[in-house]
C-alpha cells in the first residue's frame, strides 16, 4: 500500500521526487501511466481515486478507455474522479467517452458525479462542439424525472451551447426546481438567440424565483436590444426583490435605454 501510495504521490506533486535529490529533473509521468491504469482496478477506494486523479492531471489520451470503466466504479468518488479526469483529456474523449459520461448523467446515484460529467462534457466538447447524438442525449435528460439529472442536463447545455438545444431550453423554463429554470436561462443566454429575448422578458414578469428573475435581468442585459427595455424598467421599478431591480436597472443601461 505504501509504495502505491508513494508512485501516485510522484504524479500529483512532480517536483517532489521519491527518493532522489532534489536537484534532479523529474521522470516523465506518462512513463508510469501504466501503472495508473493498473491502480485503477485496486481494492482499495482510496487508490483507485488518487489513481484517477493523478491521470487527469497527465491528461493523456491513452487513459480513456480505462477511465470510461471507472465511471462505473462502485465508489462514487472514483466515478466523480474519473468524470473530471476525462474533462482534462482534450477532445480526444469525445467519441470515446462522450456517451459513457452522459449516462453518468443521467444514471449516476450521485449529484457529484452528475456535476462532474456534465462539467467534462463541456470541457471536451467546447461551445458548438459536441454532435447533435450527444446533443439529444442531453435533451432527453433534461426531460428525467429525478431533479439531480435535470439540473446535471441543464448546466452541460449551458457548457456546449448547442443552438439545437434552443426549444428545449424554452421548455425547461417552466420547470418546478427554479435551479433548473435559472440554468435554463443562463444557457439561453449564453445562445444569445434573438428569439429568446420575449421569452425571457415575459419569464422576467412572472416567475415566483428571485434568484431566476435576476438571471434573466442580467442575461437580457448581456445580448437584448430595444425591443425589451420596457419589461426591464417595470422589473427595476416594482419587482419585489432588491436584486432582480438591481440587475434589471444594469440591463436598461447597458442596452443603452434610461432607467
Amino acid at each position: 500500500m505504501r509504495g502505491k501510495l508513494i508512485l501516485l504521490l510522484s504524479v500529483l506533486v512532480p517536483s517532489v521526487i521519491v527518493g532522489c535529490y532534489g536537484s534532479q529533473q523529474p521522470a516523465d509521468p506518462r512513463a508510469i501511466m501504466p501503472q495508473l491504469v493498473a491502480l485503477l482496478q485496486d481494492p482499495n477506494p482510496e487508490v483507485r481515486r488518487t489513481a484517477a486523479l493523478s491521470l487527469g492531471k497527465i491528461g493523456d489520451s491513452g487513459a480513456i478507455d480505462p477511465l470510461v470503466k471507472g465511471l462505473r466504479d462502485p465508489d462514487p468518488l472514483v466515478r466523480k474522479n474519473s468524470a473530471w479526469a476525462l474533462g482534462n483529456t482534450g477532445d480526444a474523449a469525445l467519441k470515446p467517452a462522450g456517451m459513457g459520461l452522459v449516462e453518468a448523467l443521467e444514471d449516476d446515484s450521485s449529484e457529484e458525479v452528475k456535476q462532474a460529467a456534465a462539467q467534462a462534457i463541456g470541457n471536451i466538447a467546447g461551445p458548438g462542439g459536441a454532435p447533435q447524438s450527444l446533443v439529444e442525449a442531453i435533451m432527453d435528460a433534461l426531460r428525467d424525472p429525478d431533479v439531480r439529472t435535470r439540473r446535471a442536463a441543464v448546466s452541460t447545455l449551458s457548457l456546449i451551447e448547442a443552438r439545437s438545444s434552443y426549444l428545449a431550453l424554452v421548455d425547461a423554463l417552466r420547470d418546478e426546481d427554479a435551479r433548473v429554470r435559472q440554468g435554463a436561462v443562463a444557457a439561453l443566454g449564453e445562445l444569445a438567440d434573438p428569439r429568446a429575448l420575449l421569452v425571457l422578458a415575459e419569464r422576467l414578469a412572472r416567475d415566483p424565483d428571485p434568484g431566476v428573475r435576476a438571471e434573466i435581468a442580467f442575461r437580457l442585459g448581456k445580448f437584448g436590444d430595444e425591443t425589451i427595455v420596457e419589461p426591464l424598467r417595470a422589473a427595476a421599478a416594482g419587482d419585489p426583490d432588491h436584486a432582480v431591480r438591481r440587475w434589471a436597472a444594469w440591463a436598461v443601461r447597458s442596452i443603452g435605454g434610461n432607467t
